[in-house]
């Protein structure tokens, strides 16, 4: 009322706060009992909450019944975890397997022995060095799986005997290859070589003797002789050709690659004599007429006699020679027409190694798949423009187009309105755009907005001058290898960075050698036998040789007793899930989002510093880095000498020093990221062994949402070993009664939580909040009606005494922990349709139970907390006016009060003035 005033009558004494209190108490009873009130139902609505999260806590834990995962949970236990370790996912099947390791994985990793005193200095080399990824190699084998229209070949024992009497059983059971079985029966104790022939094995006898004959036997009940052609060999003859095998569709020879496919698919023209000089002045002339695959010209060259080791190349793309004569003239490959030359091997020099040109198997051929081309990753299903020299301009869209194979692409290239052709290129690593117009401009071909299909098929840009097919050409020539122009001028630094500038397939660094020099090392970027690579140096010689070979881990594995059956994996880890492939938990397409279980990774940023102290940083939210795959390609692309990519454990990355510096690789967390953190990577690099080789190296682990448990078994190879590891998949019972147990523990909580809120106390009549209340009865009622009547249509049990659980005196549940353990192990299956059985099984039941109950659409307990809310809303605005009633009541008062103090101040002012009138006298004259 903006005054100033005592709360003490100035005149009478009165205190009239005070007075005024004590009225306005009287006045708020009213309101007080309203008050009272709603305190009571806040209380109650607080109780309702504890019983609807408790209510819920059931829903939840019962819902976990309602995966039959839980009740599929197996155990893996390695008889030698150090060899190989075991996790078993719920889709594993009880069984024992007998392992044996045979090869570990390895990443194929090729040094230059040439070697160089500084990093610096122009190499004075000028040609091109390219790099193929798989698939041009000579060196193949047929894979005994895939004979006999792919019924394989049964593993067995066969004996072989010389014909100077001499017998040796060989056992088959590792060999997965037709070279394997000829290595097998080279390495017996027998004078017996083998080779192949026209599709069928061939035996050699060499003992020179004619007691016996050359006879091969099949031992036990398998058919190993019959399915290698080997029956019934029984010859007085000193060479037996086996049966011709059937090959499979698409593969032209046992072993090695056959004539035909070379030259890029055209195939070499006839072979005649070979002619070779070695260094000691003896020679011979090695007649190839009848070779029909490179491994046939091998075996021709090596059986001719000379002091002389011939085999393929490092890079197994063609042939290489070593005079190991010892003497001091020329080593001479010659022949008298193009024979030598068509081998890639005509040579006169004082070296003792003649290593042969590239015969240029074909990686591209009609059939190739555009999923397969760039080392099986594909390109980008985009479209380019071919403008020909006459200025036509049209289009090619792989997606409109439906474009599946490079055949299709070269199909519709010719079928276009400009004047080109299309065709594979010369090599067989590509494709030739070859302009026909001839006009005056030149031929072009631009990708459309933001594709780059040109720019990977290697043929965007503008046409220069070619030679295809012994004339003079405008065309743009494609190619999946990496090609890198090397100058006289290029030091080993910038031959380095011209190698990474574009890499799709291998990584190159600086190796620091023992003695202070250095050479060049080019690692593949992927794991296994697919990152195979194939490098060749034209004009030049690094003399590159390979450290480590890229190659699948491989195990044999017998389930039950059962054959064995061989298991090939790119990084050591397997998944036997219906003797399925290997598989890893991450891939380049795992969303990093989706790594740490699900909770993802920080998308902030850290710096990585290799061991010669170069450092560059990568942040993934500005660079939009969103998969494990651009992550890779993004530290790949730092310009430091580190490599990217997804560890041998599949669940992961790992960063690989490549630089051989004086320091340590580290990487840091910048400023407050956490992203290398989360992805396992952060900190300083230590020694690993990666590929069976010992690297500096970080390994991070991060496993991503995908990998469930709901896998096979998974192996992961550590080491090899000599005896077999011996891997037991059992049920495992554990997480079923982890999970009941947590349902049982979760209804008894609700249990408590009802006495806990509906007691009464008969000798103090204190009740429980929801003491009476229609809601907690009804809980009860349903859930102890659910509990003791028949779970029908779930299976085969109908109740829960038959899976260990009953309801004590309390209204409780118990649990037999022992016969729920006997019953899980006994039948996991009827106690999994039980629980988890869609709508009809226990957990279904108890989900709409607990729906109806506390469910967010009309739930008996929301509708009881909307009412009770509704009620302390009206409560407050009842009390919020009576506040307001009592307040201009106080102020009504208080005035009255101020205002009779003022008129008894008046009162007894006039008073006084009062009091003060002196009486007036009047004077008479008399």
């Amino acid at each position: 009322m903006g005054r100033l005033q005592s709360s003490v009558g100035l005149v009478t004494g009165t205190n009239i706060v005070s007075t005024v209190d004590q009225l306005i108490a009287i006045s708020a009873q009213p309101r007080d009992r309203v008050v009272a009130r709603t305190e009571t139902l806040v209380s109650r609505q607080q109780a309702i909450a504890e019983l609807t999260a408790s209510v819920i806590g059931v829903q939840l834990s019962a819902a976990r019944l309602s995966s039959s995962a839980v009740f599929q949970a197996k155990t893996a236990d390695s008889s030698n975890s150090d060899v190989i370790s075991a996790a078993a996912g719920n889709n594993a099947e009880p069984a024992t397997h007998v392992v044996r390791t045979i090869q570990n994985a390895g990443t194929h990793d090729v040094r230059s022995l040439k070697r160089f005193d500084d990093v610096e200095t122009a190499l004075g080399f000028a040609g091109t060095l390219s790099i193929n990824p798989t698939g041009s190699f000579l060196d193949d084998s047929v894979s005994l799986a895939d004979l006999n229209n792919g019924r394989g070949v049964e593993s067995g024992t066969v004996r072989i005997t010389d014909r100077a009497g001499n017998s040796s059983e060989i056992n088959f059971a590792d060999a997965r290859t037709i070279d394997d079985v000829i290595t097998a029966i080279n390495d017996a104790d027998i004078d017996v070589r083998a080779t192949t022939e026209n599709g069928a094995l061939k035996l050699i006898d060499l003992t020179g003797s004619t007691a016996n004959n050359l006879k091969v036997e099949q031992l036990g009940d398998a058919e190993t002789a019959a399915d290698l052609g080997l029956w019934g060999i029984d010859e007085a003859q000193n060479e037996v050709t086996g049966i011709e095998l059937d090959l499979p569709d698409g593969v032209s020879s046992l072993r090695g690659a056959a004539l035909t496919e070379l030259n890029g698919g055209s195939g070499l023209d006839p072979l005649t004599n070979l002619d070779i000089t070695l260094s000691d002045g003896s020679s011979a002339s090695i007649d190839l007429s009848s070779a029909t695959t490179t491994s046939e010209i091998i075996e021709a060259i090596q059986g001719s006699g000379l002091n002389l080791i011939a085999k393929l190349n490092d890079s197994r793309t063609g042939f290489q020679l070593r005079d190991v004569s010892g003497g001091a003239g020329d080593f001479e490959i010659s022949s008298v027409d193009d024979t030598a030359s068509q081998l890639g091997l005509e040579a006169t020099t004082t070296d003792d190694i003649v290593v042969g040109k590239s015969l240029n198997r074909p990686t591209v051929t009609h059939d190739t798949l555009i999923a397969d081309l760039n080392a099986n990753k594909g390109i980008s299903r985009g479209s380019f423009t071919i403008t020909d020299s006459a200025g036509a301009v049209s289009a090619v869209n792989l997606a409109f187009d439906e474009i599946e194979t490079v055949g299709d692409l070269v199909d519709k290239i010719n079928e276009l309105s400009v004047d080109v052709t299309a065709s594979i290129n010369e090599k067989g690593d590509g494709i030739a755009i070859v302009d026909n117009a001839g006009g005056e401009e030149t031929l072009e071909i631009a990708d459309s907005a933001s594709s780059t299909l040109a720019t990977e098929l290697g043929i965007a840009g503008t046409a220069t001058e070619q030679t295809i097919g012994g004339a003079s050409v405008s065309a743009l020539v494609g190619t999946q290898a990496d090609t890198i122009e090397v100058t006289a001028d290029d030091t080993l630094t910038t031959l380095v960075d011209k190698i990474n500038e574009d890499a799709r397939y291998g990584t190159a660094s600086i190796q620091t050698n023992d003695d202070g020099t250095y050479s060049l090392r080019i690692r593949s970027d992927t794991a296994g036998d697919a990152g195979k690579l194939a490098i060749n140096a034209e004009g030049f010689n690094l003399d590159l040789r390979t450290q480590t070979r890229g190659q699948d881990a491989l195990i044999a594995v017998s389930t039950d007793g059962a054959p064995e059956s061989f298991v090939a994996s790119a990084d050591g880890v397997f998944d036997l899930a219906n003797t399925g492939a290997a598989s890893t938990d991450i891939g380049r397409s795992t969303l990093l989002s989706e790594l740490n279980s699900g909770r993802g990774i920080n998308l902030g940023s850290f710096t990585v510093e290799d061991s010669d102290g170069n450092v560059s940083a990568v942040n993934l939210r500005t660079e939009e880095i969103t998969t494990v795959g651009g992550l890779l390609d993004a530290i790949n692309s730092l310009g430091i000498s580190v490599s990217a990519s997804i560890n041998e454990d599949g669940d992961g990355i790992s960063i690989v020093d490549t630089a051989d510096g004086e320091g340590t690789l580290e990487i840091v967390d910048a400023g407050n990221g956490k992203a290398a953190s989360e992805l396992g990577i952060a900190g300083t690099a230590t020694t690993e062994t990666i590929g069976g080789e010992e690297v500096s190296a970080l390994i991070g682990h991060s496993e991503s949402q995908t990998s469930s448990s709901d896998g096979g078994l998974v192996l992961t190879l550590k080491e090899l070993s000599t005896d077999p590891v011996t891997i037991k998949v059992t049920q495992n019972p554990a997480s079923a009664t982890t999970a009941v147990k947590t349902f049982v523990d979760q209804y008894n909580n609700l249990v408590d939580k009802i006495d806990s809120l509906t007691f009464y106390n008969a000798e103090t009549e204190e009740v429980g909040l929801l003491f009476g209340s229609s809601e907690t009865l009804r809980i009860q009622n349903s859930f102890g009606k659910l509990f003791s009547s028949s779970v029908i249509q779930a299976g085969e049990f109908s109740s829960l005494g038959q899976v260990g659980i009953r309801i004590n005196d309390q209204g409780k549940l118990e649990m037999d922990a022992e016969k729920l353990t006997e019953t899980l192990e006994g039948n996991a299956a009827a106690v999994d349709a039980f629980f988890s059985t869609t709508d009809t099984g226990l957990a279904g039941r108890v989900d709409d139970l607990t729906e109806r109950i506390a469910g967010v659409d009309e739930g008996l307990l929301l509708n009881r907390s909307s009412t009770l809310a509704e009620q302390v809303e009206r409560n407050n605005e009842r009390v919020d006016a009576m506040n307001e009633r009592l307040e201009n009541e106080r102020e009504r008062l208080l005035t009255q009060f101020y205002r009779t103090e003022e008129v008894i101040s008046k009162l007894q002012s006039n008073a006084s003035i009062v009091s003060q009138i002196e009486p007036i006298s009047f004077y008479s004259d008399s």
